[in-house]
């Protein structure tokens, strides 16, 4: 597990090679673990400081806007890695990792737009699409000989 996440962040720019079912999987719990605390922690302490203040939690402490600066740069910081991992692991599944383009890019663009909340059939789409980026990101290794 702690081996996977010290890949993840070695591999920062690496969008050549492939990444294993696992190494995906627990990159993607340990970030998950991680948005949990960021959000458990640091929504705590807002809540928390509102209570105290008499504010409630429409009122945050210092601490609740640093711990958001703290995360805000998590995430932005694992960016790159996170779609190189992407790349790597549908590299892995035997799909071309390209396909991210459409997996990730078109619903990205599509749920931006007022197109997206006009039509139901738009909504249907964009899941048909994640189920599928789900279903290449659990297909078993292709066999490299």
């Amino acid at each position: 597990m702690i081996k996977a996440y010290k890949q993840f962040w070695k591999k920062y720019f690496n969008f050549k090679g492939v990444s294993t079912r696992s190494e995906f999987w627990w990159v993607f719990l340990i970030n998950s673990l991680i948005s949990l605390v960021f959000i458990v922690a640091f929504g705590g302490v807002a809540l928390v400081t509102g209570i105290v203040t008499g504010h409630g939690p429409k009122e945050v402490g210092i601490a609740a806007i640093i711990g958001l600066i703290v995360a805000v740069v998590y995430y932005i910081a694992a960016i790159i890695p996170t779609i190189s991992l992407h790349f790597r692991r549908y590299r892995d599944a035997g799909v071309t990792p390209w396909l991210l383009l459409i997996t990730y890019g078109v619903p990205f663009i599509i749920e931006g737009s007022t197109f997206y909340d006009k039509h139901t059939w738009v909504q249907a789409v964009i899941l048909i699409i994640a189920i599928i980026n789900f279903v290449i990101l659990v297909m078993p290794s292709k066999d490299r000989k």
